[in-house]
C-alpha cells in the first residue's frame, strides 16, 4: 500500500447552500424594531427565499415546510410563535422502554423543545411568547426540531413500535446513480480494509483512526446517505472523537464498517435518494471559516512533511479535507481548489500525494492558484523542497 487513497467527485449537484447571509441583518434589524412577526419571515428568507411563497399560507401564518421524512408545522399568532413536527405514532407494545428513551431524549440532545405524547402521537414540540423570538434562538430551535426528528424517527421504528406519520418527501435517484453509489459504497470499504490490514502489519495501527474517519466522511461526500445510514455514521464519526482510549474507539469503527459490509444492497439503497431540507444539516462556511479550521491539521502536516512523514501527512491532510466537505456548505471556488488538490493527490504515492495536498490547502489558505483542472501546477513550497 504505497500509494494514496482513490478519488471520486461528489454526485451532488452543489455543495453550496441556499443560505442569503444578507437576510440575516434584516433578520436582526426586526427583533431590534421589535418586529417579531418580520423576525420569523425574515429568518425564512435567510434559509431559503423560495419558503414562504412555497410553504406558507396566505397570511403568512403557518406555515408546512418538510425536512427530509418529517414537516415542520410553525404558527405565528399575534402573541406566539409554535412549532410542532409531527414524529411517530405509537402502537400497543414496548411502551414503557419507548416513554423511556423519550425522557432520555427530551434531556439530551434536546434543549429548547421536547417531544410530547398526544393521545397515540408524538410530536417535537416549543413554543413561545412572540417578543422572545430573538433570531438565534429561533434558528437553534428549528435546527434542533429538523434534524433530532429527522435522525430518531428511523431509529426508533427499528427499536419500537411505532410508525412514521408521513412519507417522506423525496425523489429518488436513477437506477444508473444508484449502481454507481452501490459499487462505490463497497469498493470504500474494500479499500479501506486493505489499507487498515497494511497498517496492522507494518505495527502503525494508529493510522485506523484516520482511515476509519476518512472513509465514512468520503462515503458522505459522494453519496450523501439519509435514513438510518446517516444517523449511524454520524453516531460513529462522534464516537471516534470520544474521550475513550483510541485503541476503543478504533475496534468500535472496524466493527461498524464490518456491519456495512454485511448489509444487503437493497438496505444501502434504501437510505439513498434526493431530500427537501429547510435547516441545512451543514453549516454554512466561508474562506475565514475554513481557514480557523485548517489551523492545527496545517501546523501538524508541515512537521511531517519536514520529518519527511509522508503517509502520516496525507493521512493527516485527507481528514481535515473531507472533515470540511462534512461538516459545511462548501463555496463553490474553495470546493474547486479542493476538488483539485484531491485529483492530483489521488492514487500517488505517499510523497507526492502529501506534496499535492499540502500545496492544494496551501492555496486556499493563501487564496493562490497552485493546480489547475487541466493538470498544470504552479510549483508550491513543498514541491520545491521534494519535487
Amino acid at each position: 500500500m504505497q500509494k494514496a487513497l482513490s478519488f471520486d467527485e461528489t454526485l451532488m449537484s452543489s455543495l453550496s447552500t441556499k443560505i442569503t447571509v444578507s437576510k440575516w441583518d434584516d433578520t436582526k434589524e426586526a427583533y431590534n424594531q421589535k418586529k417579531y412577526k418580520e423576525v420569523i419571515l425574515n429568518l425564512f428568507d435567510y434559509l431559503d427565499l423560495n419558503i414562504r411563497k412555497k410553504y406558507g399560507n396566505a397570511g403568512e401564518t403557518y406555515f408546512k415546510v418538510p425536512h427530509g421524512s418529517i414537516v415542520v408545522e410553525i404558527e405565528i399568532t399575534d402573541t406566539h410563535f409554535s412549532v410542532k413536527a409531527p414524529f411517530l405514532k405509537i402502537g400497543a407494545n414496548q411502551r414503557v422502554p419507548l416513554f423511556r428513551k423519550i425522557a432520555e431524549v427530551n434531556f439530551s440532545p434536546l434543549i429548547l423543545s421536547q417531544i410530547k405524547l398526544d393521545k397515540d402521537q408524538l410530536n417535537f414540540f416549543y413554543s413561545t411568547p412572540l417578543h422572545l423570538c430573538e433570531p438565534l434562538k429561533i434558528y437553534y430551535v428549528l435546527k434542533e426540531i429538523c434534524h433530532n426528528a429527522d435522525n430518531f424517527d428511523d431509529e426508533f421504528i427499528s427499536l419500537f413500535d411505532v410508525e412514521a406519520l408521513h412519507d417522506p418527501h423525496i425523489e429518488d435517484y436513477s437506477q444508473e446513480t444508484l449502481e454507481t453509489i452501490w459499487g462505490k459504497f463497497k469498493s470504500y470499504l474494500k479499500e479501506a480494509d486493505e489499507y487498515m490490514e497494511y497498517f496492522d502489519q507494518t505495527r502503525v495501527g494508529y493510522f485506523n483512526w484516520d482511515m476509519i474517519n476518512i472513509t465514512l466522511k468520503r462515503i458522505d461526500y459522494l453519496m450523501a446517505p439519509h435514513g438510518k445510514l446517516r444517523t449511524d455514521i454520524e453516531n460513529n464519526v462522534n464516537s471516534l472523537y470520544s474521550h475513550d482510549n483510541m485503541e476503543d474507539r478504533i475496534q468500535r469503527g472496524k466493527r461498524f464498517l464490518d456491519t456495512l459490509k454485511n448489509k444487503s444492497k437493497e438496505e444501502v439503497l434504501a437510505d439513498f435518494y434526493i431530500s427537501e431540507s429547510f435547516i441545512p444539516t451543514k453549516s454554512r462556511s466561508d474562506l475565514e471559516h475554513i481557514v480557523r479550521s485548517w489551523e492545527k491539521p496545517f501546523e501538524n502536516a508541515t512537521k511531517e512533511m519536514q520529518n519527511k512523514q509522508y503517509m502520516a501527512a496525507t493521512l493527516t491532510l485527507l481528514v481535515a479535507f473531507y472533515d470540511i466537505f462534512y461538516y459545511n456548505n462548501v463555496p463553490d471556488d474553495v470546493n474547486s481548489k479542493m476538488v483539485n488538490a484531491l485529483k492530483s493527490a489521488a492514487g500517488q504515492d505517499w510523497g507526492a500525494s502529501a506534496i499535492s495536498l499540502y500545496n492544494g490547502m496551501d492555496a486556499i489558505i493563501n487564496n493562490k492558484a497552485v493546480k489547475s483542472q487541466n493538470g498544470t501546477q504552479k510549483k508550491g513550497f513543498f514541491s520545491k523542497l521534494f519535487g
